[in-house]
């Protein structure tokens, strides 16, 4: 009986988990045999891990496809225009560069930008000074990078205060939205000051939960160390772009007054104020923050006032994005060109959210996340209204993370069924209608004309169309919920069908953009390769463009160009950071008329029109000893080299 007795043992004891309590082998009642237990090689990843590498994904790929439409939108090329200064030695200050610049118009432009926090400008010439040709491509990595950490950032924040799977919904809705794909072909500091604000909400979440739940992800990471990477997050975001972090500031101080309202407080905290310091390390926390924070950035600042004076205090407060396309400026028509799927949904999340936080007497995590939320899309949306002159694309992308955050809470509301699959029959139709005023331009137009009194015949036809979408909305989805009421696999399918089309909206509105047509960036990075190559062969010793001073009064004449670049190089400096990644030691002379061609001296020359509205014949590139190397557009981005095998001749009466 003794072996039965002991193998049953065995199977007990492996079946009631008993070899887990210690870590040598167990040994039977009989002292007969070890019995090894078999521990597995890898602990069971917890969801999070599993879900985190779809994240990276998202952040990835989406933005990497777009780098194959990324485009010399000013101000991108003055920014590059700065990363190659601070590559040639004015790490601090890059405004001597502006004096070899010679067009008051493109002059002005650069200052403006190198007026900002040099943080983009020193990536930027990391990434120049990593490869040997200066690849223009480099000026819009730092942009690429940030836009893609900043996803992660929201996954993160989703994580925080709902769960993975909330959080992944908020990550795909963030990393294939169009505005934040555009911003990240730019060579803009929009998306790393929105890594900043992002990184900066984040600490700040995990020090509350420390303090309110006493959570650690790591046994070290206590109140204080959050403090200290929230303020570092700040500091380096006020270098990235000016202003624009100070909007976390109000966003942590309501959520502060929400906390006290929720929680209560005691009477002496009220009565005593050293007593509430003393007791509420996450005032003295705060403070560390913002120490740290002003010390990483009062230098750089500190030094600009010292050496230009007041005029750069003036250029913070109005950043350069005026010369980008402008951006609607009412709240309504902002949030519908930043998510015109997803509105109706971050709406009824950020309603519900509010209801929440006024029933939930127990704050449970959810309240407090979701108020953190709906502050956070308040103040970020009312923050053009306090800063006019302000960072529009910056701003635009600080209301589309909350908005997401919240659309994506509803979402898994409507998966789990803690909301009704009836709540569908006024979401679906303000969904089609948010989709039809962003894509029909016409819709928007027959409204704009009704309302100021220019109705027409075109106006009663958009506006009847547009009637009639609601109209055939509604009656389908009363359709659909008549269809599948007390029918639960019907509700199902009605429900995975809309959070389908939703998700495919949102992916086709973003992959619609890495398709790429940016004529004049395609044109340019042409010119560019077909100089290195003549340059390889032929090193140039003289580079003159040919371009207007500014742009020429009176009407145009018939047959003139339109391009963006008919005004010569300005407003954006696109032909000179071509230029100045192409051939970085040859100073670019800038003459006003052809003519000027005849007084410069001998050798190696390299001469391009750009908005002449004129082109060299082929009797003046003779005279000239030139030759075409690169066939612009009347006249623009014409580029001529010195033609080898022929002696340079001058007109007669000139100097050669």
């Amino acid at each position: 009986m003794e072996p039965e007795r002991t193998s049953r043992w065995r199977a007990e004891g492996a079946v009631l988990g008993e070899p887990a309590r210690g870590r040598g082998p167990v040994w039977s009642r009989a002292r007969t045999a070890p019995v090894v237990v078999a521990h597995p090689l890898f602990r069971p990843a917890p969801r999070s891990a599993m879900v985190f590498p779809l994240v990276v994904l998202v952040a990835v790929l989406p933005g990497l496809a777009a780098l194959n439409a990324w485009d010399l939108t000013p101000p991108g090329p003055l920014w590059g225009l700065r990363g190659l200064a601070v590559l040639d030695g004015m790490v601090l200050d890059q405004m001597p560069a502006a004096e070899t610049i010679k067009p008051l118009q493109e002059s002005a432009a650069y200052r403006a930008v190198a007026f900002q926090p040099p943080l983009y400008a020193w990536l930027e010439a990391a990434l120049f000074g990593l490869g040997s040709d200066r690849d223009p491509l480099a000026s819009v990595l730092p942009s690429y990078m940030a836009g893609a950490l900043a996803v992660v950032l929201v996954y993160l924040h989703g994580q925080l205060w709902r769960g993975a799977g909330l959080a992944l919904t908020a990550a795909i809705l963030v990393g294939f939205n169009q505005n934040l794909l555009l911003r990240m072909q730019e060579a803009t500091p929009s998306t790393l000051a929105l890594c900043g604000v992002l990184a900066v909400l984040l600490a700040y979440g995990w020090h509350e939960r420390v303090l309110i739940e006493s959570l650690r992800p790591w046994p070290w990471a206590g109140p204080a160390v959050w403090a200290i990477f929230g303020g570092l997050a700040l500091g380096l975001a006020l270098l990235a772009q000016s202003g624009t972090a100070v909007i976390a500031i109000p966003i942590v101080l309501l959520h502060q007054d929400y906390l006290r309202t929720a929680f209560g407080g005691s009477a002496a905290r009220r009565r005593w104020w050293w007593l509430a310091w003393r007791d509420n390390p996450g005032r003295v926390n705060g403070l560390l923050a913002l120490v740290l924070a002003l010390g990483l950035v009062l230098p750089w600042f500190v030094l600009m006032v010292h050496t230009h004076g007041w005029e750069a205090i003036a250029a913070w407060s109005v950043p350069p994005e005026q010369l980008l396309v402008d951006r609607p400026v009412g709240l309504a028509a902002r949030l519908i060109e930043l998510a015109p799927v997803t509105l109706p949904l971050g709406l009824f999340g950020a309603v519900r959210a509010i209801r929440l936080a006024l029933v939930d007497e127990s704050n449970s995590r959810e309240a407090l996340g979701s108020s953190f939320w709906v502050i956070w899309l308040a103040v970020a949306g009312l923050a053009p209204a306090a800063w006019p002159g302000g960072p529009q694309g910056a701003f635009d992308l600080l209301v589309l993370v909350p908005l997401s955050l919240l659309a994506a809470q509803t979402i898994a509301d409507l998966v789990n069924r803690r909301v009704p699959v009836r709540t569908l029959t006024w979401l679906a139709p303000a969904t089609a209608l948010s989709v039809a005023w962003w894509a029909s331009a016409n819709l928007r137009d027959a409204v704009d004309d009704l309302l100021h009194g220019r109705a027409d015949s075109a106006t009663a036809l958009g506006v009847h169309l547009a009637l009639d979408l609601i109209l055939v909305s509604v009656w389908l989805v009363r359709a659909l919920d008549r269809w599948a009421r007390r029918h639960d696999d019907r509700q199902r399918r009605v429900l995975g069908a809309f959070l389908l089309v939703v998700l495919a909206l949102t992916a086709v509105d973003g992959i619609r953009e890495v398709v790429f047509r940016h004529t004049v960036t395609h044109d340019l990075l042409w010119l560019r390769t077909m100089i290195l190559r003549r340059n390889r062969d032929h090193p140039f010793e003289i580079v003159a463009v040919v371009s207007p001073s500014g742009p020429k009064a009176g009407p145009a004449r018939p047959g003139a160009s339109t391009s963006p670049l008919a005004e010569g190089p300005s407003p954006g400096g696109r032909l000179r950071f071509i230029l100045r990644t192409a051939l970085p030691h040859l100073p670019q002379r800038d003459l006003k008329d052809i003519d000027e061609l005849l007084h410069l001296p001998d050798g190696q020359r390299l001469v391009i029109l750009a908005g002449t509205d004129q082109r060299l014949s082929y009797a003046e590139q003779s005279q000239l000893g030139l030759e075409a190397i690169h066939p612009g557009r009347s006249g623009i981005l014409d580029a001529y080299a010195t033609a080898q095998g022929r002696p340079l001749r001058g007109r007669a009466g000139s100097v050669p």
